[in-house]
């Protein structure tokens, strides 16, 4: 299953519609970036979901993309009303972790911050779909 980064929004949203075009599917994966000294995201949720999720995608969706999407620095994201993945209306993300399972171009259903550092929560997650 590839894993590949958008490292900056405006990455992804240039190539959105692309990405969710029918047929097939892909998740989209929303985190704090990482602090270049620590090596670790600001946000402490997802430095604990991230092994859970990629776990688990890389065991029940393996042939899936899975799109890495982070957020930007902590002062990018916090309190920021006007963030692009905020605003977006395909993804309106409004907190992290958060990811969305798109199949067809259709959203399909997300896990949003403590849901994705539940193993059980993730398996079920990607198992119904």
């Amino acid at each position: 299953m590839p894993f590949t980064r958008h490292a900056e929004p405006a990455a992804l949203l240039t190539s959105l519609d692309a990405t969710l075009a029918p047929p097939g599917e892909v998740l989209l994966l929303f985190f704090g970036s990482e602090d270049p000294d620590s090596g670790e995201s600001w946000c402490p949720d997802c430095v604990t979901a991230d092994p859970v999720l990629r776990a688990a995608i890389k065991r029940l969706r393996p042939d899936a993309p899975c799109l890495e999407c982070p957020v930007g620095v902590r002062s990018a994201w916090k309190q920021v009303a006007d963030h692009s993945y905020r605003l977006h209306p395909r993804l309106r993300v409004q907190r992290i972790p958060t990811l969305i399972h798109f199949i067809n171009g259709c959203e399909v259903g997300r896990l949003v911050e403590g849901d994705c550092a539940d193993p059980d929560a993730v398996a079920a997650f990607l198992a119904e779909r």
